[in-house]
């Protein structure tokens, strides 16, 4: 009952802020009741973290279209992990436009889809599990073999970028936490997916080779990055999506951060309310939304029905991706662009990669539209069908909607990125069926990490 009160307060919020904007007038007159139906669909379970086990039953309220579209965009955007890899090594290509090199994260997110796509039937079980164990093993050194092909790292942890055949550093790359960390998420589904199988007992020796004790700064929080040539990097603070490392390094039983890491994390938190309607976390408190801040540790973590001793993380990420909608159509009206886009993100740019630090330009993510899904069903699904029956000739290709575009520049990417690609497949099918919630949170590894930084019940 707690989560419904929530959802119908939400929706209410919706009606009364949102009156004037088109998007919201449709959302709000044909899918009031799938906005109830996210909300109100996590249950609580006995212990104190949400176990999964609950899905959300929006999908069942959908028009045959919608559904129709959402599954092509999905499995389109599956396809990009499937084909192209290294038969070697399993590895693919992280934006298909630099030779040979693969993002360990792009990986993460491939580890999760071949699940998704598994339980989907997209592919058979015995495709699945040949190419995972193929990827699981390019991440894992038998010490009992000289000559084991492995990823190179350092203290079980890896480069951000290697080439795809040789698994070596690609160029002056770093060893990432954030990047292992959302390896590490996919390594740890597919030991749920595949479980009593010889995945199983490879992905655990993955995650338990992870040595995140080496990474802890003399403050307590963990490094970004590590490189040969300059050693141990400071630890972020404020908010960003490397919650999602500190709670896997809580996790692990033979390399954790000690408990006190999580606090010193989070209490460098800051909140903003920019719109007075709804507060949530930036890092460092600049008005910078961006949509994967929120979205990435959600993949995996579902956060309904729980907090810590700081905030509740799904209302925090709903207040997030709705004031990125609202500040991206009020840029548009500001710059005489179309109003009815939105999905601020790390994305492709017309001049290259915009990341963190880059102002918002107009440039728009279908990814970070998509993935917004399970959080604000009401705002983000008439953008979508919007963005695909509009400029489904500018942004479609092979693996479905490409990375960005930017209509008032009049350009439209022809790439894609595999973080987002990802990003996209994993959050679709979070909202039609928690599939990958309903794994991910039974583990053991992720219960311990959840009660270790506090988490509890919502109400």
């Amino acid at each position: 009952m707690p989560n419904l009160i929530r959802s119908l307060s939400s929706i209410q919020s919706w009606i009364l802020h949102r009156m004037k904007d088109p998007l919201a007038i449709i959302s709000i007159c044909g899918l009031t009741i799938l906005g109830l139906a996210v909300g109100s669909c996590h249950l609580f379970q006995p212990s104190p973290t949400n176990s999964g086990t609950a899905y959300s039953a929006a999908w069942d309220t959908l028009n045959g279209s919608d559904k129709q579209m959402l599954d092509k965009i999905e499995k389109a955007a599956f396809e990009y992990f499937w084909n192209g890899v290294d038969p070697t090594t399993g590895l693919g290509a992280a934006s298909l436009t630099v030779p040979n090199r693969v993002s360990i994260a792009t990986e993460g997110f491939a580890l999760s889809s071949i699940c998704i796509a598994d339980t989907r039937g997209w592919i058979s079980y015995h495709d699945a599990y040949q190419r995972v164990l193929l990827i699981l093993n390019s991440f894992y050194k038998d010490s009992s073999n000289a000559n084991d092909f492995c990823v190179q790292g350092h203290d079980g942890l890896f480069y951000h970028f290697v080439n795809d055949a040789t698994g070596q550093r690609f160029g002056n790359s770093e060893v990432s936490t954030i990047d292992t960390g959302i390896l590490m998420a996919g390594v740890l589904q597919c030991m749920e997916h595949f479980k009593g199988t010889g995945i199983d007992s490879l992905a655990r020796k993955v995650y338990e080779n992870a040595d995140w004790s080496a990474y802890l700064t003399s403050g307590g929080g963990l490094a970004a990055a590590w490189t040969p040539e300059g050693g141990m990097s400071a630890q972020f603070t404020g908010y960003n999506e490397y919650m999602l490392v500190y709670l896997l390094a809580l996790g692990s039983p033979t390399h954790p951060i000690p408990a006190s890491s999580w606090n010193v994390w989070a209490s460098t938190y800051t909140f903003i309310n920019p719109y007075g309607d709804g507060i949530f976390l930036t890092p460092g408190g600049s008005f910078n939304p961006l949509a994967y801040l929120y979205q990435f540790p959600a993949c995996w973590f579902d956060f309904n029905g729980i907090r810590d001793n700081y905030t509740d993380y799904w209302t925090n990420a709903v207040n997030a991706l709705t004031a990125n909608r609202r500040f991206c159509i009020s840029w548009a009206q500001r710059n005489s662009a179309d109003t009815l886009l939105w999905g601020w993100t790390a994305c492709n740019g017309q001049n290259g990669y915009l990341g963190y630090r880059d102002p918002f330009n107009g440039t728009v993510a279908p990814s970070a539209v998509a993935a917004s899904m399970p959080f604000i069903p009401t705002l983000a699904l008439p953008s979508l069908r919007y963005m695909y029956d509009k400029y489904y000739d500018k942004i479609w290709q092979q693996y479905g909607f490409t990375d960005s575009f930017n209509p008032k520049e009049n350009w439209y990417d022809a790439g894609y990125i595999g973080i987002d690609e990802g990003n996209m497949v994993l959050m679709l099918e979070n909202f039609r069926s928690g599939a990958v919630w309903n794994e991910f949170m039974k583990i053991p590894y992720v219960q311990t990490a959840l009660q270790k930084a506090g988490f509890h019940p919502t109400n």
